[in-house]
């Protein structure tokens, strides 16, 4: 790391590199325009009012945040006065125990941008008006160009900046850097940038935007940084240091006064993956990347690994490694196999579309210049609390577990349409505010004359987050083991045990718990029961679409906020041995020791339980490991090839997590002596002793595979 670069990284995580917003005082008459008018007129005042931020260390500069008072980016919905009745009414705040609202990521695709400019795109927008004759087509429209123009004029009141601050420089290398950089303003964004430098300037400045994920950022580099290499202009140091330099302005974009300044997944975007002409896409950019962030000592963005089967050993071993050495826990991996099937075979989207997806935030799916097309979770417990507790008599004369799971799926399907409505309601009252500045920036809202806020996207998915499904499995395993198999008990008397909450059935519980074939052992029961399970999520939803005609796929992981906690404690006794109010499990794996045939087990478990592709939605998968199997490079090659064989069968994500059981319960009891202690939680990395106690005590149940 260079001087430079560590100056910048002291200043960033210091909090002295966060852009305050510049306050604007509005025209009073502009009540008197319409909305739409006020809005565009507003936005394009308030970009130009703000101020960039600028140091004797600079490469570079042109990002800003908004501050509420005009509808600004996608991500932080700041601005957006619609969507903010729906969140005092919905956010974090269950109905019926069964939905609530929650965040919505995004990703802009720079690709258009570097190709050709906001020139370029001014004049795609121009076509765009000749085809669309509808007034709020053509309003829509016309705002983007106006949004264009204040982008480009921000540009040059940068560059203007620059050549001023340059002025009060003494340090000729410094000075030299200002006038580069000034020049590089006057043509970026507004045309297509001629260098890898330029390029990098170019999505700085752009990420104001839309400032969430960069989506496939070796994808967007990678011309540039040969064609500069091939011509003697850039070295790979260079090349490193502007990379970082992107990176650190990411990190500063969270006040360090937030509670978020050191949780991966405020951005988070892919490298590698399948190219539109079906190679491999992990190159030297890709190493480049993973080698300047992880230099880099902040928390933000993390990125995952998209691999295939045309990845070569070498490079996977290679992001493992940087993956161990990491403090940081930056790094997660990804399987395109099974995500391109999902996408070309459930979703229908051409291969060359399919290709260009990225996980953003937590995990989500997004495609390169598109919305998460959901922002709800759900709690598919409740219908196992629904039949148990107040149905039982659906299921209590069943003869046999084909009875029983063909009325608990009645049940299941019909809290789904209730959980996927909601998620449609949460959208309808999104789709209210028109989105600008992100619009710009996302595939198909200029031709389709349409915000990404109202479905102006074509290549989207819609991916309702279900809580509690490890849960419902071993709910299910529970009733054909016990119930059907072996009978243990009655269906009548398990009902009444969970009515009881187990008081007076101990017995019953502890010989579940002991002898429950549960989910993640890689057995004949386990396995089928979970496959059913997920059969009948994929022939519910094969065929649906939300409002906006995306189509919706399964998710599982919790994200930032304790939803696992807050279901759970209104979640009465259910069948896996969980007493009223506890937890909920989110995310597809298994804890408290469950799995008890070991890891390969439960990664074959997880691997075969979705054979139709339907969870490739924002999905995670937790794996704690013994921090022995990777310290050693023998037991760490092993560990590679068996990950290796775990995508190769079928499974979707992973991330690691190296800290044992015994340290993390330390840690909880003396968070003082265990400040460094970081870890993965379900799709963002955080120190251990800065998370909640429902979030904690979900990382401690987790089983640390040896």
């Amino acid at each position: 790391m260079t001087n430079r670069i560590q100056n910048l990284t002291a200043r960033t995580l210091a909090g002295e590199m966060y852009v305050h917003p510049v306050a604007v005082t509005f025209d009073r008459n502009d009540l008197f325009l319409t909305e739409s008018e006020r809005d565009v007129k507003r936005l394009c005042e308030y970009i130009l009012a703000q101020e960039p931020m600028l140091t004797p260390d600079s490469a570079m500069t042109g990002f800003f945040n908004f501050n509420g008072s005009v509808v600004g980016d996608a991500f932080h919905r700041s601005g957006h006065r619609k969507t903010g009745e729906c969140v005092s009414q919905f956010y974090l705040k269950p109905v019926d125990n069964l939905s609530t609202m929650e965040w919505q990521h995004a990703t802009a695709d720079y690709r258009k941008v570097l190709a050709k400019g906001l020139s370029g795109i001014k004049a795609e927008i121009a076509a765009s008006l000749e085809t669309h004759t509808a007034p709020d087509e053509i309003t829509f429209l016309t705002g983007l160009d106006k949004v264009a123009d204040a982008l480009i004029a921000w540009a040059h009141k940068c560059a203007d900046k620059v050549r001023a601050f340059a002025d009060t420089l003494d340090d000729a290398d410094a000075k030299a850097r200002m006038a580069r950089l000034a020049d590089a303003l006057m043509r970026v964004p507004e045309h297509a940038p001629q260098s890898f430098y330029e390029a990098v300037l170019c999505i700085y400045i752009c990420f104001s935007a839309d400032p969430d994920s960069f989506g496939t950022l070796d994808r967007y580099l990678t011309d540039f940084y040969r064609r500069d290499i091939a011509a003697g202009t850039l070295t790979r140091d260079e090349a490193a240091e502007y990379l970082q330099e992107l990176f650190l302005m990411v990190q500063a974009a969270t006040p360090k006064t937030n509670h978020q300044f050191t949780r991966g997944g405020e951005s988070h975007f892919c490298i590698g993956g399948y190219l539109a002409d079906g190679s491999d896409g992990f190159n030297e950019v890709s190493r480049l990347i993973v080698t300047s962030l992880t230099d880099l000592p902040t928390y933000i963005p993390q990125v995952t690994l998209r691999w295939t089967k045309k990845l070569a050993r070498e490079d996977f071993y290679w992001m493992m490694d940087m993956e161990r050495r990491d403090p940081h826990k930056r790094i997660a991996f990804t399987n395109d196999e099974k995500r391109i099937k999902c996408y070309t075979e459930v979703c229908g989207f051409p291969f060359e579309r399919a290709v260009n997806f990225t996980t953003v935030g937590c995990n989500e799916p997004a495609f390169l210049g598109a919305i998460t097309g959901s922002n709800s979770k759900g709690n598919l417990l409740r219908s196992v609390e629904r039949i148990f507790h107040e149905e039982r008599g659906r299921i209590e004369g069943a003869a046999d577990f084909d009875a029983f799971y063909a009325e608990f799926e009645k049940v299941m399907l019909a809290d789904l349409d209730v959980i996927y409505d909601y998620d449609d309601k949460y959208n309808a009252c999104r789709a209210r505010d028109v989105n600008y500045i992100s619009s710009l920036f996302f595939n198909d809202c200029i031709e389709n004359a349409r915000s990404l806020t109202q479905g102006g996207g074509d290549v989207v998915v819609s991916s309702p987050m279900l809580l509690g499904i490890p849960n419902v499995i071993d709910a299910l395993i529970v009733v054909k083991q016990f119930v059907f198999d072996e009978k243990l008990c009655t269906m009548a008397e398990l009902c009444d045990a969970l009515a009881a909450d187990w008081a007076g059935y101990e017995e019953l519980r502890e010989v579940i718990l002991r002898r429950g074939t549960f989910f993640g052992n890689d057995d004949d029961r386990s396995n089928a029961v979970a496959q059913r399970l997920y059969d009948s999520f994929y022939r519910y939803l094969k065929d649906k679409r939300n409002l906006f005609g995306y189509p919706v796929l399964v998710g599982d992981l919790v994200g930032y906020n304790e939803h696992h906690k807050w279901f759970g404690e209104k979640t009465k006794a259910t069948p896996d041995g969980r007493h009223a109010g506890d937890l909920i499990k989110f995310g597809l794996g298994q804890s408290e020791g469950r799995d008890r045939n070991g890891l390969t087990a439960l990664l074959n478990a997880i691997a075969a339980v979705d054979p139709h592709a339907i969870a490739c939605g924002s999905t995670v998968t937790n794996i704690s490991i013994d921090e022995q199997l990777i310290k050693n490079d023998d037991n760490f090659a092993k560990t590679v090839e068996l990950f290796e064989t775990y995508f190769k069968n079928g499974g979707v994500h992973f991330q690691l997590t190296y800290v044992s059981q015994e340290d993390l319960i330390c840690a909880k009891k003396s968070p003082d002596e265990y400040g460094n202690l970081r870890v993965r939680v379900t799709g963002f990395s955080d120190y251990f002793t800065r998370l909640a106690d429902s979030m904690q005590d979900d990382i401690i149940a987790r089983t640390t595979q040896k």
